[in-house]
């Protein structure tokens, strides 16, 4: 194979910097499409479904495209496809159109994240050393970076809509480059292609608990970057250009960790990692919700990216190592089962919060954050 390990690394490292842009801007563009839609938080949460129900449908289907075509070819067609559909998507006129956009988006985030990510464990097979984190810091970094550009576009009073359709072909064109470095046969299908086969009918009970944990990871990082921006926004007093850096905050927490991830795996055991990062995640959503301004409070959301940063790398990499299970049909089944979080997730928040309030909402997200620390926890002491 002629494709250099160190230059896969970084062309699917800015793959999923281009993919936590996406995020960035979307982030942003929630409080901006629930003003001019005057969507109440019901049906913005309904919105949000229909995301997460395209998602859940994609990704369950990418091991058989992976299969066939490899998940080069599927990440990069799968990335155009969100790069073609978001900057429609943010036009849409009423809440149904929104909801289809929000449909056809979700499917290809949803193919993009369980190709890019099977194709992450490509990339450290050549590599011979961890890499999964490094990776998702690249999404966190594009996380920030869409978040800061969002910002600055709003404080400037730009057409966001516009921008965000003019950055689309600079980001096409990016990911058509990276391809060229991105390994066209994928180890662990090429290694592991009969067992995808067999084991297509029987799920093992430690895949099914992985990919429930994935869910409420999911589910957690969900709530903050659909949901933390409109609370700063409501319950902190929050400018436009504050609720807009909402994302940006947890996202900056998020690529130092995980930038550092991958060195913390190669001295530390997989699950006292995940169990202290979920156990210090949940203290600092609790420090987000009790913070008394907007400042503190996206500074608590600083740190709650510390530690949430490489809980969903630590899942993927047990859903990858379990016996029996491709790596690439256990990560799709982990990121699958995440993406189904986004189906009722959004919805139940939704709800929450027009008939409790907010505060409820997020303590729901503590609530899932210590359900992950305690079953590592549980788990590290059975080993």
């Amino acid at each position: 194979m002629n494709t250099s390990p160190r230059a896969a690394q970084i062309a699917l490292f800015t793959i999923f910097a281009s993919f936590g842009v996406v995020v960035g801007f979307w982030a942003a563009a929630i409080p901006l499409l629930q003003r001019r839609l005057a969507l109440s938080e019901d049906m913005l949460g309904m919105s949000i479904f229909c995301f997460g129900l395209g998602a859940l449908l994609a990704t369950f289907a990418t091991p058989k495209y992976a299969q066939r075509h490899g998940t080069r070819a599927v990440m990069i067609v799968s990335g155009i496809g969100v790069w073609l559909t978001f900057p429609i998507m943010l036009i849409a006129p009423s809440i149904a159109t929104l909801m289809v956009g929000l449909a056809a988006l979700g499917a290809c985030c949803g193919t993009l994240d369980a190709s890019m990510n099977s194709h992450g464990f490509t990339v450290e097979h050549y590599l011979q050393k961890p890499t999964i984190s490094l990776f998702h810091g690249g999404y966190s970094l594009g996380n920030i970076l869409g978040s800061l550009t969002a910002a600055l576009i709003i404080a400037l009073g730009w057409g966001f809509n516009l921008s965000v359709a003019l950055f689309s072909p600079i980001a096409i064109a990016a990911l058509l480059y990276a391809r060229r470095f991105c390994y066209a046969q994928d180890a662990m299908v090429s290694i592991e292609a009969s067992s995808v086969t067999t084991d297509a009918q029987r799920l093992p009970l430690s895949l099914i608990v992985v990919a429930i944990l994935t869910a409420l990871c999911f589910f957690s990082e969900g709530a903050v970057g659909d949901w933390g921006g409109i609370f700063i926004r409501d319950q902190k007093d929050a400018s436009p250009t504050q609720t807009a850096l909402s994302l940006g905050a947890f996202a900056a927490g998020m690529t130092v960790a995980r930038f550092l991830g991958d060195r913390l795996r190669t001295r530390f055991a997989t699950l006292p990692l995940l169990w202290v990062s979920s156990l210090f995640s949940s203290l600092m959503m609790i420090a987000f919700l009790t913070a008394p301004n907007a400042i503190l409070a996206l500074t608590a959301l600083v740190f709650a990216g510390l530690g949430y940063a490489n809980i969903v790398p630590l899942l993927f990499v047990r859903a990858a190592n379990i016996e029996g299970i491709s790596a690439a049909r256990g990560v799709s089944f982990a990121a699958g089962m995440g993406y189904a979080s986004l189906l009722g997730g959004p919805a139940l928040l939704g709800y929450v919060a027009t008939h409790i309030g907010l505060y409820a909402s997020f303590a729901l997200v503590v609530v899932g954050s210590l359900i992950i620390a305690i079953e590592s926890f549980l788990q590290s002491r059975r080993k």
